[in-house]
């Protein structure tokens, strides 16, 4: 029986921004720290059109594998544009300290992108943000028959309201399969910040994409 591994949120920070489009990830490993159901919680890792990074897991729906490769679409939490992404056309009702709130779809990502921020050495601390991020997405997300781990408490949660206008939501991006944005029977969902040279790298390989598809269409015999 396979393991399962709940992941996909990839968070990190740059200055530099990049254009939508799609990139090659492979999913390379695992810190193989646990939250209190033992699942697998992050950081995990990955390479983006080579490029190696530390990515962070939203999406509890679906499931990703060591060595796993894939072709994903990159989106800009900044953009607006949340179009390819996998919980981009929803709203959320969330508990609050006083109540309860409903929260654009941008606002959830953004407050994913602040947890990310949150992980740290201890493990128990890292297993309460990954509970936590797993379930922002899930009380409107369709998938009434997949429950996330249970929160011991809401702490983490609260602390994501409060402090999501923070980040600064042009330093992230989200990973999305391509070919579906369908929430369940996918690849997990990944956000990253990288760092500014890996960034440019990661581009590099956009625009290497980019101009191979012209040459292509450019050389390509006429019918």
């Amino acid at each position: 029986m396979r393991t399962r591994i709940q992941f996909a949120l990839i968070v990190a920070a740059t200055a530099v921004r990049l254009s939508a489009g799609s990139v090659n990830v492979d999913f390379t490993g695992v810190s193989w720290q646990t939250d209190s159901s033992g699942n697998l919680i992050a950081p995990y890792y990955a390479t983006v059109n080579g490029v190696a990074e530390t990515v962070y897991c939203d999406d509890y729906a679906n499931d990703v594998y060591l060595g796993q490769q894939y072709t994903a679409n990159l989106t800009n939490m900044g953009s607006g544009n949340l179009s390819e992404t996998r919980y981009g056309g929803l709203t959320y009702t969330l508990q609050t300290a006083t109540g309860s709130t409903t929260y654009s779809a941008i606002q959830v990502y953004e407050m994913v992108a602040y947890l990310t921020t949150q992980f740290g050495s201890n493990e128990t601390t890292n297993g309460l943000v990954q509970d936590t991020i797993w379930n922002l997405f899930n009380p409107n997300s369709g998938n009434t028959n997949i429950a996330p781990p249970t929160l011991s408490s809401n702490f983490y949660l609260y602390a994501a309201e409060s402090n999501y206008t923070l980040i600064n939501p042009n330093n992230f991006y989200i990973l999305t399969n391509t070919g579906t944005v369908a929430l369940t029977g996918q690849i997990q969902e990944l956000i990253f910040a990288p760092e500014p040279a890996s960034m440019l790298l990661i581009g590099f390989g956009l625009i290497g994409v980019s101009l191979y598809g012209r040459r292509k269409l450019k050389f390509q015999p006429a019918q």
